[in-house]
């Protein structure tokens, strides 16, 4: 087996498996877990009594074998361990081999018993009502619609269809900091730490000198705090400059509205002045509850503190980033949108303000559980404590709305820093000592204070005024607003010896890196006099309009099954609503069995360890079984994993949770070969639309054909791929040094589109694929993507869609690194790397965000798009056109409450131009195939839009999938889903990319002759 993964001093800690292997070899050797039905159709699967056992009694050794120091641990194995973990793992297949030949009778009946229980697809076909797999695939979609859209500044705003409010933050001269931020501390030298001795200040300056040469030093160290944050700080100003910028333009007769919003901007500048007093000193900002202390000043830095206010605005889609080298200035372009305090989808859809009194409340059984439950403490307390400091500031109020003689006037004279300073600090700086803990006398206070002064009025009159005001046709004017990112003296060392050392940082600072955000504030332009240096930034608020066209294509969509068969799979709950379901609907199907105890993780049981014990045996157990199962199907075959669950979307049970996302590592392992999918079906609230809408979902992966029925343009392009990359993190060290060393685990998605009349395009996906690599590698010529772009040229693929993760990188790239990495998926040696060989191949790298519109009216269309690149960049000027939008997609669903869909997403798509690809790419056939009106980038647009709307995976309403790539990029991707705690507490175990090493195993045994 080809080593990938070890190596030498890596700053990586390698991971033993074998202990946990040999309990889970000895405890399947006297257990077959394969149970056969008597009619031969049904293969039930019986994991979870092993993994239970396993996780309650063995004695296995931690498989990391030194938690110093690391962040994460999966992979990481020395060549020993390689070797032996090839070993056992198959061992373990020879001894499940074994079993299942003596379920079935012999090798042959294996295949035969497979073929047996899988069913053609057209024997499942009919009309959905009971659970189960019948689907209607003969149903046509009806006629879909696409409409154009233009982006124009020149027509009244009661012509546009959609808005968008855009924000640009600029940072400039970012290419002098370095040289500036040694010149300040020349001068706080000279000026602070020896003002009089210059004997003293030639060796510190000598010292600094020393310190700037250095990669790695303190110096290094203040350039990347401003290089990180900076750009969250201009987004925390940005956030409450559109309420100021929206205060001053709106024109609205609510005045009551308006006085809540003029005083909801002054307690947020209130809390920025109240944090960066520089009369006090950091500790009065230290704080504790439950053992945990928290120093606010550090805490409410965060860029992100806001977020929690049940209306604020939410800076959300990243549009571009640009840079100006010569002059040295970064521009970052962002979508922006109000969060108006909807429900939390996590907890039973609560309203936001409703969820985080729930949290404040002592007497809350969530309150109760975490405070008390080692693990979550820490994160628990710091949330709780930053929510009553953001709340008590933007909402404690002497005034009642609801009182005969309310006065609203009276709203701007209540002062949240002089009270909260004198009524609450020093309860928390106290002790919780006594008969009745002080501390949660004042949050109860507080709570009963929210609820008895009817706060949830002035939220519902706020949230009204502006949502009136948004969806207003008004075009407001474009402002830029000037400010200025400062690094405070602070931060530097008071100790002449210890900066002769070359400790020039202050000694809290080097114990307590969350203690440097305070350091770096955002301010208007020379009103800070205690920095260390400057850089000057400026925040653009526009109104963009959206403008209909005459054009418009429609088409519709069919399933297309002939050929596919379907070996089905079931997992549930054994006991309760779940089996009972399984057993009145499944019982007689043709079906492989997946049943567990959905108890077996609930709070109170296993301990983390024996959790991770738990779900490793379980995950090695099903795949090495499907492996098995599988190993002479035919490749057409298709696998439908259905999940049936007893908790709810807000409280799903932790082990249905942990058996679902294993079911979705399966399915997208398998469909490297096959055609895989996995689907759960909720019994809570159970009806025949949600069934429905689940069996969409589930049999979304079949091929569609679709038949264009009005288009302006005969298509020509015979056939397009869509290679879709991402990749997670297996295996890294806490410490930043080793961060080019990390191991991380690359997915991705194939999706092939054929025209195959002049009229007509199949869409399907073509496989996945997944494997390890370390970042040096991953980033240049990483062979599991090199092999699937030669596969897509053998099978006639000559353009490809490229669509990687987006390679911004959210600092001002004070320091620069390798460039190459910048770029990370579509850096130059690796697209170079899978172009070679072949010269008429074309990749196209382009990547996605999503940010958010106002829909304004008008009749009702399954998509609009904008895909005229001149009208695009003005969502992004870029003079230097390093990157250029070249088509935006918006479905215009609206779901759920008004309040929750106010606001419609959008897709954008951009690419690189300029010379980024010197000798492998000329960015010309970009610009012709993409940016150019030619028939090619027509057909090109076409078929990517026709994708989207193929994901699509809902009954009513249909209309294009806006986001298509979510099951591999974004935060509910199967990276992201495969992610749970090692052995060691706070140290992440990346499932998947355990199982790609399985599966390696598994798959060089089988092409090794004579093995298996």
């Amino acid at each position: 087996m080809v080593n990938q993964l070890s190596g030498g001093n890596d700053g990586l800690q390698p991971v033993d498996y074998s202990y946990l292997l040999e309990q889970i070899s000895r405890a399947i050797q006297g257990n077959n877990l394969f149970q056969l039905s008597g009619d031969r159709n049904r293969l039930r699967i019986k994991i979870d009594e092993i993994a239970g056992e396993l996780a309650a009694n063995a004695q296995v050794q931690n498989p990391l074998i030194s938690a110093n120091g690391v962040r994460s641990a999966s992979v990481k194995f020395t060549p020993r361990i390689e070797e032996q973990f090839s070993q056992q793992i198959q061992q373990i297949q020879d001894q499940l081999r074994r079993h299942l030949q003596e379920t079935m009778g012999s090798v042959e009946a294996i295949a035969q018993t497979v073929d047996q229980m899988s069913r053609e697809l057209t024997q499942v076909q009919g009309t959905t009502g009971q659970l189960g797999f019948t689907f209607n695939f003969n149903q046509s979609s009806p006629p879909l619609q696409k409409d154009k859209l233009r982006l124009e500044t020149n027509r009244p705003g009661s012509e546009s269809r959609l808005k968008f409010h855009k924000v640009t933050l600029v940072v400039q001269n970012v290419d002098r900091f370095p040289s500036d931020l040694r010149q300040g501390i020349a001068n706080y030298i000279t000026t602070k730490l020896a003002p009089h001795d210059e004997g003293m200040q030639q060796q510190l300056l000598e010292v600094l000198d020393g310190l700037v040469q250095d990669e790695i030093s303190y110096f290094d160290d203040l350039q990347k705090l401003v290089d990180t944050e900076s750009l969250g700080k201009l987004n925390k100003e940005a956030k409450i400059i559109y309420l100021e910028h929206l205060a001053e333009h709106i024109e609205t007769s609510d005045t009551l509205g308006m006085i809540y919003l003029n005083d909801l901007i002054r307690r947020l500048r209130l809390i920025e002045d109240y944090i960066n007093d520089q009369e006090k000193a950091d500790g009065d900002f230290e704080v504790n509850y439950g053992g945990v202390t928290v120093n606010y000043r550090d805490a409410l830095s965060r860029a992100e503190v806001f977020d929690c206010l049940p209306i604020i605005p939410i800076i959300e889609g990243n549009l571009g980033e640009h840079t100006d080298r010569e002059g040295g200035e970064r521009q970052f372009i962002f979508g922006l949108k109000l969060k108006f305090g909807g429900p939390v989808q996590t907890h039973a859809g609560q309203e936001v303000f409703d969820y985080n009194l729930m949290l404040l409340d002592p007497n809350s059984p969530e309150h109760q559980e975490a405070i008390s439950d080692e693990t979550r403490r820490e994160s628990f307390v710091r949330k709780v404590l930053v929510r009553l400091f953001i709340y008590y500031f933007v909402f404690a109020s002497d005034c009642d709305p609801g009182k005969p003689d309310y006065n609203p006037d009276l709203e701007g004279n209540f002062d949240p820093c002089r009270l909260f300073d004198e009524r609450v600090m020093p309860i928390l700086r106290g002790s919780e000592e006594g008969p009745t803990n002080p501390k949660q006398g004042i949050f109860s206070g507080f709570v009963r204070g929210m609820n008895q002064r009817n706060v949830r009025s002035k939220i519902a009159r706020l949230r009204s005024m502006l949502q009136n005001v948004i969806k207003r046709q008004r075009i407001l004017p474009t402002r830029t607003y000037s400010r200025q990112i400062n690094l405070r003296k602070g931060i530097l060392q008071k100790d002449v010896n210890s900066a002769l050392l070359g400790y020039f940082l202050d000694p809290e600072v080097e114990r307590n890196s969350r203690a440097q955000l305070k350091y770096v504030t955002i301010g208007e332009p020379g009103l800070e006099n205690k920095a260390l240096c400057r850089l000057e930034a400026s925040i653009k608020i526009e109104d963009i309009r959206y403008f209909p066209e005459t054009e418009r294509e429609q088409f519709t969509w069919n399933y297309q099954i002939a050929g596919i068969r379907m070996l089905a799979v079931v997992c549930t709950p054994n006991q309760g609503i779940c089996w009972q379901q399984y057993r009145e609907t499944f019982r007689n199907q043709p079906l492989i069995l997946l049943d567990y105890d959905n108890t077996r993780l609930n709070p109170g049981g296993l301990n983390p360890s024996q959790t991770f014990i738990y779900r490793v045996t379980w995950t090695i157990l099903a795949y090495i079984c499907f492996d098995l199962i599988l190993e002479k199907a035919p490749k057409s075959l298709f696998i439908p994993f259905l999940r049936l669950h007893e908790g709810t979307h807000e409280r799903p049970l932790p082990t249905e949770k942990f058996l679902a996302n294993l079911c979705k590592e399966l399915s997208y392992l398998l469909s490297h070969q096959y055609r895989s999918n996995s689907q759960g079906i909720r019994l809570q609230n159970f009806n025949r639309h949600r069934l429905e809408n689940g069996l969409r979902s589930l049999y979304s992966v079949l091929p569609k054909t679709f038949r264009v029925m009005e288009s302006t343009s005969p298509l020509q392009l015979d056939k397009l791929a869509i290679v879709i990359v991402s990749s997670r993190e297996s295996d890294a060290a806490t410490n930043p040094q080793y961060r080019k060393t990390r191991i991380a685990n690359v997915t991705g998605e194939i999706i092939g589109i054929q025209r195959s009349q002049p009229d007509t395009i199949q869409i399907e996906r073509l496989q996945t694929f997944s494997d390890n690599y370390s970042l040096r590698r991953l980033y240049r010529e990483p062979p599991i993507l090199i092999d699937t772009v030669n596969q897509l040229y053998q099978q006639g693929y000559r353009h490809i869609l490229y669509v990687a993760q987006a390679p911004y990188t959210s600092t001002l790239h004070i320091t620069r690194g390798d460039r190459d990495e910048d770029l990370y998926f579509m850096s130059p040696p690796l697209i170079t790397a899978l172009m070679q060989n072949h010269p008429d191949l074309k990749i196209y790298p382009i990547f996605f965000d999503k940010y958010y519109v106002c829909k304004l009216g008008g009749p009702p269309v399954n998509a609009f798009v904008v895909q005229d690149t001149q009208q695009l960049t003005s969502l992004a000027q870029d003079p230097r056109q390093q990157a250029v939008v070249f088509l935006n997609l918006f479905n215009g669903i609206s779901v759920g409450r008004p309040e929750d869909r106010f606001y419609n997403g959008v897709i954008s798509y951009s690419t690189l131009l300029g010379e980024y690809y010197p000798q492998v790419m000329d960015d010309q056939s970009i610009r012709q195939d993409l940016i150019y009106d030619t028939p090619l980038k027509r057909d090109i647009l076409q078929y990517l839009t026709l994708f989207h709307f193929s994901r699509f995976d809902r009954k009513t309403q249909q209309t294009l999938k806006l986001d298509p790539y979510e099951n591999i990029i974004g935060e509910q991707s199967i990276g992201a889903l495969s992610i749970f705690e090692h052995m060691t507490p706070r140290v992440e175990f990346n499932a998947l990319a355990f199982l790609t090493q399985v599966k390696k195993v598994l798959d060089l045994r089988k092409a090794t002759p004579g093995e298996g």
